[in-house]
């Protein structure tokens, strides 16, 4: 589905995740240039357009979920869109929240506990505030600030259990957290990766590896074993081809999915981490052309062969792992 399927003024597409129902329909959530794309992928082979959430104006948008309520950040100087999915064929923005922030780079939630973690935030002067913390779990449609943590500039992270692994993208490390206590969150230890430009992080399902990847261009997205957090120890690298720069990582299960840029989606098997297998792929932005142009999020149903992908230039593709 191009930019101008997708919504009236659509310019460009960013980030990208999916929503499940109780009753298994499945839906698209696209981060687009003027809000957030709906789109219906129960049947894949015919998407249908739900809706177009109005947002600030922003060439970065990105989108989590936790339970029936999406969350929705932007660099526009606007807030964090809360919308309400309890209708899948209604969706309604409930508000957009700018208690203590009015934007955001990049959103994680830790469905477990409940928390939304906002990324590179700002307030309304446009003064970094750091990553806050938002309790979603008590009541998600009005979320409470519980933390923060200024140490450093977060650009993404990955939180699971009582540890947040933190992409410090301007320092070129990634950082482990310790947030058993919320409002007192403190280091634990960091290290620096191999492009020294820590943009994403994912961890393996049993919490002993962690691949990273660099925005940087050539520089492969990165396996390290974390057994022992305060020795990691790199064990294995991919990339697509130089000059490619691998965006954003997810893990699930056994399987890793690679927003390649310009590369498209990379599915790897890693069910071993130090050595990670090429399943298949596809290239959205087949056109000539290196740099922050193609794939920019690929979000994969759990447990299915079925794959969203927001491309910059292209919109929304919906792909399907055939096991080749």
């Amino acid at each position: 589905m191009d930019l101008q399927t997708l919504g009236a003024g659509v310019t460009s597409a960013a980030g990208n995740w999916g929503y499940t129902t109780s009753q298994g329909r499945r839906f698209a959530l696209t981060g687009v240039s003027n809000g957030l794309s709906i789109v219906e992928v129960t049947d894949p082979t015919r998407p249908r357009n739900i809706a177009l959430i109005p947002g600030g104006i922003s060439q970065w948008r990105e989108i989590r979920t936790y339970g029936e309520f999406i969350y929705v950040t932007t660099e526009a100087n606007t807030g964090l869109d809360i919308i309400d999915m309890r209708d899948p064929d209604r969706p309604t923005k409930v508000q957009t929240w700018s208690e203590t922030f009015n934007s955001a780079h990049t959103l994680s939630i830790d469905v477990d506990r409940g928390l939304l973690f906002a990324s590179g935030t700002k307030n309304a002067a446009r003064v970094a505030t750091g990553m806050r913390v938002l309790d979603v779990g008590t009541n998600p449609s009005q979320p409470r600030e519980v933390g923060s943590f200024t140490d450093f500039y977060i650009h993404d992270l990955y939180a699971r259990g009582n540890e947040i692994y933190a992409a410090a993208i301007n320092n070129g490390f990634l950082a482990i957290l310790d947030s058993t206590r919320i409002n007192a969150i403190r280091e634990i230890t960091r290290f620096d990766t191999g492009g020294r430009y820590t943009h994403n992080a994912w961890l393996t399902a049993d919490s002993r590896y962690v691949f990273t990847t660099d925005e940087r261009a050539s520089r492969p997205l990165e396996g390290w074993d974390i057994s022992n957090p305060l020795a990691p120890r790199k064990v294995s690298e991919y990339i697509a081809r130089s000059p490619g720069i691998p965006h954003n990582v997810l893990i699930d299960g056994t399987r890793m999915v690679v927003s390649h840029y310009v590369d498209g989606v990379h599915l790897l098997d890693v069910s071993n981490p130090e050595r990670p297998r090429l399943m298949g792929f596809y290239d959205t932005y087949p056109t000539q052309g290196e740099g922050f142009n193609g794939c920019w999020g690929a979000y994969i149903f759990p447990g299915s062969n079925l794959i969203v992908a927001s491309d910059i230039q292209g919109g929304l593709f919906v792909i399907q792992y055939t096991g080749s």
